[in-house]
Formats: C-alpha cells, structure tokens, sequence
C-alpha cells in the first residue's frame, strides 16, 4: 500500500472501496451458497447490508485463515488489530477494509462492540487452537458468530432489542458450532482443533486428525455429534426470538436457519466413516423443501418464550476483556 493510499481518509471514501450489491452476492454465492439462497427473500436494502456484513466479516476470517507462515501471521495480526483500534477510536480509515467495517457501525454503538468482539476473537485463530473446554469453545463461538448475530440484529432494525439480541446471539453460536461440527478435518489442516478436551472426544492431535489415525478420527465422531447436539439447543433459541424481526427479514432469516441446522442431519447420514469423505452439503431441493416450510412455521411474538439464561452463563466469564463493560444481556429490563 502506498503513502498515498494509506492516507485515505473514511469521509473521502471512493465508490470503489464500497461493494456493489452485485459484487457483494458475487462473493457471497461462492463463499455461502445457503446464506445467499436465503438472501433473496431480504428486501433489496436488507439484502445489500446483510451481504456487505457477510463480505466484511469473510475478509477478516480469511486474514487469519490464509496466513500460514509466521511471518503471515505477525502481519495479519497487526492488521486485525489495527483494524480493532480504528473501530475503537472511530479513527480515519487507512485500508479500505477499514472503510467498510466503519462505514457499517457508524452511529450504532452495538454494532460497533460487536464487531470489536469478533476481532478479538479472530485474533486467536493465529495461533494453532486447542480447546480446552466447552465454556471456552461457546465464548469462542460468541466472539466470531454470536456477534454477528447482533450486528444482524442491527442492521435489520429488530424490534425490543433487550429481548430479541441474546437469542440472536445464540443463533450466531448455533451457526458456529455446525460450522465446527461439519469442518472439523479442515480446521485439523490448519492446526486447529475446536472440539472441547472435557467433551465426547477427548483431548485430540490436529497432526493426527489430518493424517487420518484412526483412533483420533472415531473419538472426533464422537465430538462431532455433540456439537449438533448442543447447536440444537441454540437453534431453538434462536428460532424463539425470530418474532422480533420486521416479517419480511424475518422470513430469510428463518430460512437461513433451517438450512443451516440440516447440515446437522446430513452429517448424522453420512456416518463416522462417510464423514470423513467430503463436506456435508444440504441438496438443492432439500434447500426448497426448507424454504416451503418456513413459509408457515416462522414465529411471531405470539407465546414468546423467555430467553434460557444458562446458555449464556457458561461463556460469559470467557469472554475478551472490552474497552468499555458490554453484554447484551446487561440490556435486560
């Protein structure tokens, strides 16, 4: 980057450094095919925002994703925290990746929060992972999902915030822990190992995971079915808070759900050795069937079931240190 461009200030932002939506779905239809069939049921606006947090947050991901060498991931941490503080301070933008994430939070200081949460949380993905226990991993989870579940919460204008962001956070997790569940090979391949040494798998090898031992990979399975296991229960938090969303949001969101808690079954098909033979994919007619579906399940706050703390309970006390106290459940009446 030159002098020049580092000196690029948020006020003078060029068109180019914003994404059209064109370019926004571009990326979003490779990179989230489940995130983009729900998309189309988002009003224009809502699906332009909702897909440029999608892309923002794919950037940052792939900063600590793709640095592989330890000097790749000295100078992706510096950019993250960089990054980090510009959002802190409200500072000028100085990258273009800047620019955007400043440019989403401006006058929204949830957003704002969240979004330097999940920073953080990228942050120790720079280092090889070994979760040591389950508080940590759903702290993890909060910190790169939940958190996007509140700036979702945001950018969609949900409705009674104190209620509606803890279940949008757990709907943020649920996501996360399928994530977890489907890709815990690929994440092995990066020295990365998520499934909790106190849970059903045990304490495993990243090194042993990727060059297929057989012991690792059945106590894994194991693993595996207890992340969907637990995501099921923050699905069906995250579906109960679906009421507070503006209807036509909320019915995207809803598919979005659905398909991504099917990616839970299709694992469970493929068994403790097809697992193993590529990632699970939910079928494009599966995807309509899910979608047609959620035309007459989605809730509406019509027996609105009160947010079950204790899922949160167990992370809290896991979670970054911030600049300033925040938790949404703080909002709580």
């Amino acid at each position: 980057m030159t002098a020049a461009q580092s000196d690029t200030r948020s006020e003078h932002r060029s068109e180019a450094q914003m994404p059209t939506l064109a370019q926004a779905q571009s990326q979003l239809r490779r990179h989230g095919r489940s995130f983009y069939w729900a998309g189309h049921f988002l009003p224009r606006h809502s699906r332009y925002q909702a897909t440029r947090l999608y892309n923002l947050c794919r950037q940052i991901d792939d900063l600590a994703d793709n640095a592989s060498t330890p000097q790749e991931q000295t100078r992706a941490g510096k950019q993250l925290l960089a990054l980090q503080q510009a959002i802190i301070h409200s500072a000028p933008a100085q990258s273009p990746l800047a620019a955007q994430a400043l440019d989403l939070c401006q006058h929204q200081p949830l957003f704002r929060q969240a979004l330097i949460d999940l920073l953080a949380a990228v942050q120790g993905d720079l280092q090889p992972v070994q979760m040591d226990h389950w508080p940590g991993l759903l702290g993890y989870c909060y910190g790169v999902a939940g958190t996007v579940g509140v700036m979702m919460a945001q950018l969609l204008e949900v409705e009674q915030q104190p209620l509606a962001l803890p279940h949008a956070i757990d709907l943020g997790i649920a996501m996360q822990l399928t994530n977890m569940a489907r890709d815990v090979l690929e994440d092995a391949h990066m020295g990365r190992v998520y499934l909790p040494a106190d849970g059903a798998a045990g304490r495993l090898s990243a090194h042993a995971l990727a060059r297929g031992d057989t012991q690792s990979r059945r106590q894994a399975w194991q693993g595996v079915l207890e992340l969907l296991e637990r995501a099921d229960h923050y699905y069906r938090s995250g579906w109960q808070g679906l009421g507070f969303i503006p209807a036509r949001p909320r019915l995207a969101i809803a598919i979005a759900a659905r398909v991504y808690q099917d990616i839970g079954p299709v694992i469970r098909r493929q068994g403790p050795t097809g697992y193993w033979q590529g990632r699970a994919r939910v079928s494009g007619p599966r995807k309509l069937l899910l979608t047609l579906a959620s035309l007459w399940q989605v809730p509406d706050h019509t027996g609105y079931v009160q947010h079950d703390g204790q899922l949160h309970q167990d992370f809290i006390s896991c979670l970054n240190p911030r600049p300033e106290p925040w938790y949404p459940e703080d909002v709580h009446p």
